[in-house]
């Protein structure tokens, strides 16, 4: 799979991220420029703070057969969702299903715009 760039993955989250500010009635998203500060600040936790989660969480996530991989991500929507005021998430069992959710749609964004552009 090519690689996407920092800036087409901003996209790709500001894209997923409406769509589950849509169908999820635990997620509030207050605006536009909100959901464009959510996208840049989720792009950059995943690209620095994920990994280093995922290193020290080796052992538990193996131990659970990487179900513990899904917690981390629910963990990094709930911690764009502290650290962005305009964008609340009910509590973490919202943030857990809605990382689940936004992965999937991230994919397919990803694969979508991944096959226009070869």
């Amino acid at each position: 799979m090519k690689e996407i760039s920092f800036f087409i993955k901003i996209i790709v989250n500001l894209l997923a991220f409406t769509i589950v500010g849509t169908l999820f009635k635990g997620v509030h998203i207050d605006g536009l420029f909100t959901l464009i500060a959510i996208s840049v600040l989720f792009g950059i936790l995943n690209a620095f703070i994920k990994p280093f989660l995922i290193i020290i969480t080796i052992p538990i996530t193996a131990f659970t057969f990487g179900i513990f991989y899904l917690f981390i991500n629910g963990f990094m929507v709930w911690l764009t969702s502290f650290l962005i005021s305009g964008f609340t998430i009910r509590n973490f069992a919202t943030a857990f299903w809605a990382a689940i959710f936004l992965s999937f749609t991230s994919w397919l964004i990803e694969m979508i715009l991944l096959k226009r552009h070869e």
